[in-house]
């Protein structure tokens, strides 16, 4: 068989993760009032459990109402719980082999305009934001623990802490927080977060079952970020990472998916597209570094997607050489769900061409999907750009409706 490696199983935490395939968490912001899970939201994760997936991440699911980074984005909470349970439920009958996680996240300083901002130190936040004082950054804390305990009474195989992209978990690591209570400055209390709500969140789940891992932006390409060795930084230093690597894994962690960049500010770090296609590389050796410092830890690499037809055999290779445990992808799970089916199968695979539709439709806040090969995006796509249009042109006449 073709990508044997691929289709080979991974231990996983406590549990065995089928074959090597991660279906990243990719925003629809397509939830229901309240951030329930809404029926075209099941039917993306319907369609992935169709595609085989090893490993399937529920798109950022805030542990808060407010602030949120998405106007129809998830959030976990009681009253949206049974939406929760529906969503396990369609997938688990469809592909019970397959694990499924829920990604738990704060928006932090990525949060809409439409919504109220927040930020842990002042830098260069939105204007407007408001600055978290130490008892707010705890209720928080505390909105992590529950919505992993509601996470294991949905049926989740497990959680992602997310600690990437610029949400309040990455924000929370950089050298450039530096505030002056228990939560910033020193690197003690830059990762605190993680020593203490990681941890009780690990000591208290239900059974060694339950999988916690986290997805970890290791360079963030903005001065004082993570993967730089100060505030006022910009070259990358991956010295501090490493110790955050490191404590992780001390911390009980049983996975990492390596990331990179902010997809607000650092888009080509995060997701190469076509220009910036050999971006990959930086992503191939974020992820070969974490494996040689954490060789316990189950470890997902990132930036697949852009190869296209290729992304197999470079996953392959890299799995091979004990680079990586697992082959992460975002924007495929987006153009084609069935896709380790279809490799499977020998069919004919929708590769995603990176021309950033979905991007696109995040950015203005609509229900967000791939707009080449689904029907339903490329319509709300065209009508993004029909209005766009009509827009500039009401700006170049001076206004108007």
């Amino acid at each position: 068989m073709r990508y044997e490696r691929l289709f080979s199983p991974v231990s996983f935490g406590g549990r065995s993760a089928v074959n090597r395939f991660a279906a990243q968490a990719m925003e629809g912001n397509d939830g229901e009032a309240g951030g329930a899970v809404s029926e075209r939201g099941r039917e993306r994760y319907r369609a992935l459990a169709r595609g085989g997936w090893g490993v399937v991440v529920v798109e950022a699911i805030s542990v808060v109402h407010s602030p949120l980074a998405r106007k129809f984005g998830l959030v976990m909470a009681p009253e949206n719980l049974e939406s929760f349970k529906r969503l396990v439920g369609d997938f688990k009958e469809i592909f019970p082999e397959g694990l499924l996680l829920f990604q738990l996240t704060h928006s932090g300083r990525n949060s809409g305009s439409f919504s109220r901002r927040t930020c842990l130190y002042p830098g260069d936040a939105p204007p407007g934001s408001h600055l978290l004082d130490t008892s707010e950054v705890e209720a928080i804390g505390e909105a992590f623990i529950r919505a992993a305990r509601l996470a294991q009474e949905a049926g989740a195989d497990g959680i992602d802490f997310k600690m990437c992209h610029g949400y309040l978990g990455a924000e929370m690591l950089r050298p450039a927080n530096l505030r002056d209570d228990k939560w910033g400055g020193s690197f003690e209390n830059r990762t605190r977060f993680i020593r203490e709500i990681a941890g009780e969140i690990i000591s208290g789940r239900r059974s060694r079952d339950f999988i916690v891992g986290s997805r970890v932006s290791l360079f963030e390409g903005v001065r004082g970020g993570c993967g730089t060795a100060g505030p006022d930084e910009l070259i990358e230093d991956l010295g501090e990472m490493d110790r955050v690597i490191l404590l992780l894994r001390e911390t009980g962690m049983d996975y990492i998916n390596v990331s990179a960049g902010i997809p607000a500010l650092t888009p080509e770090i995060t997701r190469p597209t076509k220009p910036s296609v050999r971006f990959y590389l930086h992503h191939f050796r974020y992820a070969a570094r974490v494996k040689e410092l954490a060789p316990e830890l189950t470890v997902i690499g990132s930036a697949y997607s852009v190869l296209a037809g290729e992304a197999a055999a470079y996953a392959e290779e890299n799995i091979a050489r004990g680079y990586v445990d697992c082959a992460g992808f975002g924007r495929q799970s987006f153009a084609d769900p069935l896709y380790p089916a279809k490799l499977l199968s020998g069919e004919k695979v929708d590769y995603c061409i990176a021309c950033s539709g979905c991007s696109r439709l995040m950015a203005a806040q609509l229900n967000d999907g791939c707009i080449v090969y689904n029907p339903y995006y490329r319509e709300v796509n065209k009508n993004f750009a029909k209005n766009s249009a009509r827009d500039s042109a009401g700006d170049s006449r001076g206004g108007g409706a």
